[in-house]
C-alpha cells in the first residue's frame, strides 16, 4: 500500500491527500461528494517555453508548439482520438495550453476509472502520422485566424507587445500562420519526449476516487525515467516599456483600449511572491474596482463603461498591471488613472475599503472549493508551485493594509504603455 500524505485546512473544513508516485508523477486527490467526478493531468509545459537548453546547446521551439503538441495528444497508434473513447465511456473530456502549463482533463459522473485510465494512456504515449500534423496544422491556422479577427484580442496582444521586448508573451499561445508552419512530426516527438516526463507531470483527482486504484492506474502508463526537463530560459528584461503608444485602427463601434504598467518579475514562484501578487491585485482592485470611488466617479461621468477591467499578471520574466476598457477618451482614462494611483501613495484608501477589498479576495479564493473542475484544475496547476490553494488562503488572511501599501508604492507608472484600436481609415501596425 503506498502511503499518501494529508494537507488539511481546519478552519475552511477541506483536506486533500498527496504523494509522490515511483515514476516520479505527483498525485493530488481532494475527496469531495460532488455529482462529477474530476481528472486534471498538468505538464510543466507551456507556450512561454520555447528557449531552452539540451544537452548544453540552446535551442529554439516554434512559438506555439506547446498548443500544437497539445492538439496531437489523443490521436493513438491506430489513427483513431481519443475524444471517441471518453464520449463512449461517457466522460466530458477537453485540454488547454497557457503561457506556463498544458492541461488535459475529463469529468464523469460513471466509468470514473476507465475514463482515467483513457486519459493516463494518452499522455502516456505520443503517436502522429505527417498526415496528421499537415491536417491540425491547417485545424489550427483556422483558429488563429478566427483570433486575429477579433478586436479585443488584437488590443491585448498590442499592448504586451508594447511593454515586452523579447519575452515568449509577444508571440500568442496558438503562435502564428508563419511559425506553425515549421512544426513537424519529429519536432514534436521530441519535444513530447523531453517534456512529457512523468516528473514533469501532475495528477489532481477530485471525488471520491480510491487512492490506491489511482496509484496502480498511473503506474499502469508511467514508469520512472533516467531524463530531466530541459531548462527554460527567458531573458531578463528591464522595466522600461518597448513603446509607450499603439495605434491599430480595426472595425469598432467605440475605441478599444489596454495600458500597462511594467513591474519587476518575481525572481522565484514561491509563497513570498504570491504574498506580493496578493498585495498588488488588492491594492489595483482598490484603487479601479467596481466598487471603487474611481470607478463609480468615471462611470458616473460617462468616462467609463462596463467593459472596463483592472487586473494584474505575473510569470516567470514577466509582471505588469492592467487596465482595459471602450470609450471615446481612452488617453484620458489612462492619464486619470495613472494620477489616482500616484494620489492613493499620499492618501491611502479608508480601512474600510481595505477590508472590503480583503474579504472579496478571500470569497473568490474559497469559491474555488464549491467547484470540482475549479479544485482539480488548481491543485494539478500549482503541483509545480511552492505551495497550494491553502497557502494562498493564509496569505489573504494575513495580508495587512502596511502590506498593500508597499506595493501601491512600487508601482512606478513611468513604466506604462497602452495600446488604442479605433474605427479609421489606414493600415494597422504589426503585431
Amino acid at each position: 500500500m503506498n502511503c499518501f500524505y494529508t494537507s488539511e485546512n481546519r478552519l475552511i473544513k477541506e483536506k486533500y491527500l498527496y504523494t509522490t508516485h515511483e515514476s516520479g508523477m505527483k498525485i493530488i486527490l481532494v475527496p469531495k461528494s460532488f455529482p462529477t467526478q474530476e481528472a486534471f493531468l498538468s505538464c510543466d509545459f507551456g507556450a512561454a517555453d520555447t528557449v531552452f537548453f539540451e544537452n548544453g546547446e540552446l535551442f529554439t521551439l516554434p512559438a506555439g508548439t506547446a498548443h500544437f503538441l497539445e492538439h496531437k495528444m489523443f490521436e493513438q497508434a491506430d489513427g483513431s482520438d481519443s475524444f471517441a473513447e471518453f464520449d463512449t465511456l461517457g466522460g466530458n473530456a477537453n485540454a488547454y495550453t497557457s503561457y506556463e502549463n498544458t492541461c488535459f482533463y475529463f469529468g464523469a459522473t460513471d466509468n470514473f476509472y476507465e475514463n482515467l485510465e483513457v486519459l493516463l494512456r494518452s499522455v502516456g504515449s505520443f503517436h502522429v502520422s505527417a498526415a496528421s500534423v499537415e491536417k491540425e496544422r491547417a485545424i489550427i491556422g483556422s483558429e488563429i485566424k478566427m483570433y486575429d479577427d477579433r478586436p479585443e484580442t488584437a488590443v491585448s496582444r498590442g499592448l504586451t507587445s508594447a511593454m515586452y521586448f523579447e519575452h515568449p508573451t509577444v508571440m500568442p499561445i496558438s503562435g502564428t500562420e508563419e511559425s506553425i508552419s515549421l512544426i513537424t512530426p519529429e519536432l514534436l516527438g521530441r519535444v513530447y519526449k523531453d517534456f512529457y516526463l512523468p516528473q514533469n507531470l501532475s495528477l489532481c483527482v477530485c471525488g471520491e476516487a480510491d487512492a490506491q486504484r489511482v496509484y496502480e492506474l498511473v503506474g499502469k502508463y508511467f514508469t520512472p525515467s533516467a531524463g530531466s526537463r530541459p531548462e527554460t530560459v527567458i531573458k531578463p528584461e528591464g522595466v522600461h516599456v518597448k513603446e509607450e503608444r499603439r495605434m491599430l485602427h480595426l472595425p469598432v463601434a467605440t475605441p478599444l483600449y489596454a495600458f500597462g504598467i511594467k513591474l519587476p518579475p518575481d525572481k522565484a514562484d514561491d509563497i513570498a511572491a504570491e504574498k506580493r501578487a496578493a498585495a498588488i491585485r488588492t491594492a489595483v482592485s482598490l484603487a479601479f474596482g467596481r466598487a471603487s470611488e474611481f470607478y463609480c466617479r468615471y462611470y458616473s461621468e460617462g468616462l467609463l463603461g462596463e467593459r472596463f477591467w483592472a487586473g494584474y499578471s505575473r510569470m516567470r520574466g514577466m509582471a505588469h498591471i492592467t487596465v482595459s476598457g471602450s470609450g471615446k477618451e481612452p488617453e484620458r482614462v489612462m492619464e486619470l488613472a495613472l494620477r489616482e494611483l500616484e494620489e492613493r501613495k499620499k492618501s491611502f484608501f479608508t480601512h474600510g475599503e481595505f477590508l472590503r477589498e480583503k474579504r472579496a479576495a478571500y470569497a473568490d479564493c474559497l469559491s474555488v472549493f464549491d467547484s470540482g473542475e475549479d479544485i482539480a484544475s488548481v491543485f494539478a496547476s500549482d503541483a509545480r508551485r511552492g505551495y497550494d490553494e491553502y497557502d494562498c488562503i493564509e496569505i489573504l488572511r494575513s495580508l495587512t493594509e502596511e502590506d498593500v501599501f508597499r506595493a501601491l508604492c512600487a508601482i512606478d507608472i513611468n513604466n506604462s504603455a497602452i495600446c488604442i484600436a479605433e474605427n479609421a481609415k489606414g493600415k494597422d501596425k504589426s503585431l
